[in-house]
């Protein structure tokens, strides 16, 4: 990997470096899928929960806010705590507090409670999450990190493929209570894995001081670069289109459609096959066509996908002539297109930050996932008994992924 660091003068003794072996990616996986993990396991249940709490809608979706704005708010500090004590031990202690907090949401006895249990439960999840990305950062370049990540995404993809199935189950045989304790047990497996395998991948030479005037400027940096933070918008714009289907889908499908909760899991997870194809795709053709390439040609399917489903959108409220049906192409393609967009933007904008890929990958989930949770909380607050509110947000935000690529990325 380049460095901008000194090499080694002769005769010092240097520690053999980690690789990115299989069993690594397995685990940086597993730690990535617990944002899926931790949203789609319960979505199925939002109704249920809201009838059993004596709450709203737009408060049960608080729950969700609550934890993407505490998730992308917490990388402020994982990413330079991460650039400052190493990646292993910040990542063991977030998976700790994971456990606690998640078993602690199985308890909440109001609305109120439940937001708040969420937010930490987002706090704690973020670490292992962002400094999963900085750990493929921090062993390979460019493309072939962008094939990291996407095989990386491959693997996690299985958490929201199967994690709405899972919560359909568990809230049918058991209550929506025992998805959080399920929660807590995958964190103590995490917790167990990372404990046992997980190494330490931060270079020496790359620890930067974590003094609050030091990371302000590193963050300065960053905001700075053009090319940044259009990669940074794109993935962030993208995302903000799944999680304002993620916001509003259940409510939509379930309430509006009549689509039983155990059968939401199966659309969801059908949908998340496409993912799945698209980062085994883009694993593949990344080294031979280039990241930057696939993204730029990449952003143009959730534009294309969101404008027709925003119109349609429309139509159907007005006059309910559509059905739910026609909607899920356009949900799928959208839906599918993150798996080339978020591996490539992350790989691409992180390239010029390898003395500080846990800051980089750090205001990358800060922008990414406050912009997700704000947009998220606007669909939930919009619901109105119609499938508009939704599609508007996803049509939007696919058109300024395309923008934002387009205006801010230099074509190379």
């Amino acid at each position: 990997m380049t460095s901008t660091s000194p090499p080694n003068s002769p005769g010092t003794p240097t520690a053999p470096r980690p690789t990115l072996t299989p069993v690594l990616l397995i685990l940086l996986a597993l730690l990535s899928a617990f944002t899926p993990l931790s949203i789609d396991m319960y979505l199925p249940a939002l109704p249920t929960i809201a009838a059993d709490l004596g709450a709203t809608s737009g408060d049960i979706q608080l729950t969700l806010s609550a934890f993407m704005i505490a998730f992308g708010l917490g990388q402020i500090f994982y990413g330079p705590a991460g650039d400052r004590f190493g990646r292993r031990p910040v990542i063991l202690v977030g998976l700790a507090v994971y456990v606690v907090v998640s078993a602690g949401c199985a308890f909440a006895g109001e609305a109120g409670q439940l937001v708040g249990l969420r937010f930490l439960q987002g706090l704690a999840a973020c670490g292992g999450v962002v400094l999963a990305r900085t750990m493929v950062r921090d062993l390979a370049e460019k493309d072939q990190a962008a094939r990291a990540m996407s095989l990386m995404h491959a693997c996690s993809s299985l958490a929201p493929m199967l994690a709405p199935l899972i919560g359909g189950q568990i809230l049918w045989f058991l209550g929506w209570r025992a998805i959080f304790w399920v929660l807590a047990a995958i964190g103590v497996v995490a917790l167990g894995a990372a404990w046992w395998r997980l190494p330490e991948t931060l270079r020496p030479e790359h620890r930067q001081p974590l003094v609050l005037s030091s990371v302000l400027k590193r963050f300065a940096e960053l905001f700075r670069h053009r090319a940044f933070m259009g990669y940074a918008l794109t993935g962030a714009f993208q995302f903000a289109a799944l999680f304002s289907f993620l916001s509003g889908a259940p409510f939509v499908f379930i309430e509006r459609y009549g689509v039983a909760p155990r059968h939401f899991g199966l659309i969801f997870g059908g949908m998340i096959v496409f993912m799945t194809v698209g980062s085994l795709l883009n694993a593949r053709f990344a080294p031979v066509f280039g990241a930057g390439r696939i993204l730029r040609y990449g952003v143009i399917l959730p534009a294309v996908a969101g404008a027709a489903a925003m119109a349609m959108g429309w139509i159907e409220a007005g006059s309910g002539a559509i059905g739910l049906w026609p909607f899920l192409l356009c949900f799928a393609l959208q839906i599918a297109a993150i798996s080339v967009i978020g591996a490539n933007s992350m790989a691409l904008a992180l390239q010029h930050y390898p003395h500080m890929a846990g800051t980089a990958s750090s205001l990358m989930g800060v922008i990414t996932f406050g912009l997700g949770a704000a947009v998220g909380a606007a669909v939930g607050q919009a619901l109105d008994g119609t499938i508009a509110p939704m599609t508007t947000a996803m049509g939007l935000a696919g058109i300024l992924c395309l923008l934002s690529n387009r205006l801010l990325v230099p074509r190379s």
